[in-house]
């Protein structure tokens, strides 16, 4: 029997990279988005969110103890997940027909989509879903106006984990929170997330050091250096060359991750056991 549209659409967005291929319906995230960032907002008439996850970076890359590790191992970032949104929604035009487009740019909470489309609940970690497989995912979003069959929200809650719930109980924090109480804080109540806050202005002066606005301030101070050789080395220096290669190849950093670092649903998650050891015949 041949496969739905929806199996080949999944079977499509894992073949060309994604680690996990869900389905949300408009209607659905248009009870939560507000007006102005629903996706027949970007998209007229569109009925179906479809949301491609990968694993943020390679599972040595937590094994650093440097956060900009994160960063250069950023291997399902901004522009590898538009990609796949992209091909997918051209693989829809030409094959079933329906405008398709790929949401970017911060219109749509892909967030959103992605607890709609099944993919993970929200976390105390800056309200970051979290898959109980995955742990930590990006996403990227395929806005379309073919109706496709949604797979639904998730009923359990991934997190709080229950080693979180028990330290909450004991000393009133989580791991997330215990990591960074400067830019987390939030609450559980009878096993569940209560409340959580993000301050995200204070993340980003941290994490975001090698953003857009990073170039845009350094290059002010340069011009505004009346000194000719300490503009050379502003110009010059190490930090601005890194913003320069950050912003020309769109490898923006986010969050830095340090909150994710002893969250037992993602420790679990980036564990690996040896599947070859010295001695063994490599197959």
């Amino acid at each position: 029997m041949p496969s739905s549209p929806e199996e080949k659409i999944k079977k499509l967005g894992k073949k060309l990279g994604a680690n996990l291929v869900g389905i949300a319906s408009v209607e659905d995230i248009n009870k939560y988005a507000p007006e102005g960032h629903r996706p027949d907002d970007l998209l007229m008439g569109a009925k179906s969110a479809i949301v491609f996850a990968g694993q943020l970076t390679p599972k040595g890359a937590w094994h650093s103890k440097g956060y900009q590790v994160h960063h250069v191992n950023r291997s399902f970032g901004i522009p590898y997940r538009n990609r796949i949104a992209f091909d997918v929604a051209l693989y829809i035009e030409e094959k079933y027909g329906y405008y398709s487009a790929l949401s970017s740019g911060g219109n749509i909470s892909a967030k959103l989509c992605a607890e709609m489309a099944g993919m993970g609940t929200r976390s105390m970690a800056a309200g970051i879903v979290l898959n109980k497989d995955w742990g930590l995912l990006n996403f990227g979003v395929t806005i379309t106006t073919m109706p496709l069959k949604p797979d639904g929200m998730i009923e359990e809650q991934v997190c709080p984990h229950p080693l979180c719930v028990k330290r909450w109980e004991k000393e009133g924090t989580t791991f997330c929170l215990d990591t960074c109480p400067e830019c987390l804080t939030g609450g559980i109540e009878d096993g569940r997330i209560k409340w959580m806050r993000f301050n995200r202005h204070v993340c980003a002066t941290r994490a975001q050091t090698r953003s857009i606005n990073s170039f845009q301030r350094t290059l002010l101070e340069a011009i505004n250096e009346p000194d000719l050789e300490k503009r050379k080395s502003i110009i010059m220096g190490t930090f601005f060359g890194s913003v320069v290669n950050t912003v020309s190849t769109a490898n923006s950093m986010g969050q830095c991750g340090e909150c994710l670092r002893g969250c037992p649903i993602c420790v679990k998650a980036r564990t690996l056991k040896p599947k070859w050891r010295p001695g063994d015949p490599d197959k």
